[in-house]
């Protein structure tokens, strides 16, 4: 039976609609005292996020972890550190322009500023890879993989991890997470649904207004506290009655913001790291980034094409379709910023941009010439050996607890305070995700050839 599910609250025949005074809360969750501190002088509470993320030891593991091509491979392209780094300073770009536009037309708080909305969504942006696994995405497919041959459906999603790492397993020192803010928090969340969500609107089950917040799940079952508490602070649009596992919310706005500068920067990044590492032909590459450019700065690109300064032509055009792209991005956000508020807007703001053919060409050409090269395929090759043999190997402790060798496990994953009966099996396979997923791509070979005496 197909069971709709509410396309927002209604209010006296009204639909409701979010607020910026709400949505740039700065409460904290997980402190065990639940304060906020008042900021310092000359440092907001974001910009305590941005230091508590970029100090992590989560963020510190993604200088080791695949972004597309394998690490070492030369020293030009992109780790999933690099690429975070990137995408942070582009969200600031972002945020900031929105931020500008918003102060200018006096819809935002007294206390809030321009730099604020800049340092919300840089802050996102930094931590939108968090929770990735080793091994690029086919971590997570590998990761399902292994699971499913010992009879178990759970899925795995990187985006839930990482939401789980800000507010429960990451650097705690007291209370939950790193205690970021609900607005920060908020805008990391790009999928604000529950797997059992997810998976009842793929299947029909339930009818939802925006399969853009749903594509994924980004909100785990230990986690739901943790969303329930930063949608109530922000003021987010519920999409159903807060029952069961089935919880899902609209998105925040500045989520959009995080989504285009991540799409920003992987697309346009992607077909750069192509052409240095001799994928692209040079041509091609120009061809691409051409219609991002004005009539002048194609002459000059032409001019150092010519030079057969090629390496400086890819930089320079990289650098401009960037720029443009940010400037289309902030077009669309004040075109919709009435549909964002809504929970209304079904597609990321690149795709209702005057940018999303030639962005969307990015995306293809790098999906049919450069992720399908056999360097690419070998890392996620590689990837579905190594984390498949480390889950058959420590599901030995998940299933047998008791096992002599599963007790070896246990203090292999530092889990031997967890309990060692039947009722805590789910637990178990928790931690060991957990593990699993933290690992750096160095890390994970290391354990797969120290365990299989590889050398």
């Amino acid at each position: 039976m197909l069971v709709s599910a509410p396309h927002a609250l209604i209010i006296g025949n009204v639909p409701q609609k979010m607020n910026w005074e709400q949505l740039l809360s700065d409460a904290r969750w997980g402190s065990s005292h639940q304060s906020t501190a008042a900021p310092q002088k000359h440092r907001s509470n974001y910009d305590r996020d941005y230091g508590r993320i970029l100090f992590s030891s989560a963020f510190r593991r993604l200088q080791d972890k695949t972004q597309v091509f394998p690490l070492g491979r030369n020293d030009y392209v992109r780790t999933r550190l690099t690429h975070s780094l990137e995408v942070a300073h582009v969200g600031s770009s972002l945020g900031m322009l929105v931020g500008e536009w918003l102060a200018g037309k006096d819809a935002l708080p007294a206390h809030i500023i321009p730099s604020d909305l800049a340092t919300i969504v840089s802050t996102a942006c930094l931590a939108h890879d968090i929770g990735n696994p080793p091994f690029g995405h086919s971590g997570e497919d590998a990761i399902e993989t292994a699971l499913s041959r010992h009879g178990l459906s759970h899925p795995f999603e990187g985006n839930a991890q990482g939401f789980r790492i800000l507010t429960r397993t990451g650097d705690s020192m007291e209370g939950k997470g790193l205690k970021l803010t609900a607005a920060v928090l908020g805008a990391f969340m790009k999928y604000p649904c529950t797997q059992s969500y997810s998976f009842n609107v793929k299947q029909g089950f339930l009818s939802h207004p925006n399969t853009l917040e749903c594509k994924k799940f980004g909100i785990g079952v230990q986690e739901r506290g943790a969303a329930a508490f930063v949608a109530s602070r922000l003021g987010l649009i519920p999409r159903t009655e807060a029952k069961g596992n089935d919880l899902c919310w609209c998105r925040h706005p500045l989520a959009f913001l995080m989504e285009a500068a991540d799409d920003i920067c992987y697309r346009i990044a992607d077909i750069e790291d192509g052409f240095f590492s001799r994928i692209l032909r040079f041509d091609h590459v120009m061809e691409l980034f051409h219609p991002f450019l004005t009539l002048s700065q194609r002459e000059y690109a032409e001019d150092l094409a010519v030079r057969r300064e090629e390496d400086s032509c890819v930089h320079y055009m990289r650098a401009l379709a960037i720029g443009r792209s940010i400037r289309a991005v902030v077009e669309s956000f004040k075109v919709h910023e009435d549909r964002l508020l809504g929970g209304c807007l079904e597609k990321s703001l690149i795709d209702v941009s005057e940018l999303a053919t030639p962005l969307d060409r990015l995306y293809q050409d790098a999906i049919r010439d450069v992720y399908q090269t056999q360097d690419v395929i070998q890392v996620e090759a590689m990837g579905y050996k190594v984390l498949g043999e480390l889950i058959d190997f420590f599901m030995e402790w998940v299933d047998n607890p008791g096992s002599g060798q599963a007790r070896k496990v246990a203090i292999l994953l530092q889990g031997t305070l967890l309990p060692a009966d039947e009722e805590s099996r789910e637990k178990r396979l928790i931690h060991m995700l957990d593990y699993i997923s933290g690992m750096t791509d160095s890390f994970a070979l290391e354990t797969y050839r120290k365990l299989t005496g590889i050398r």
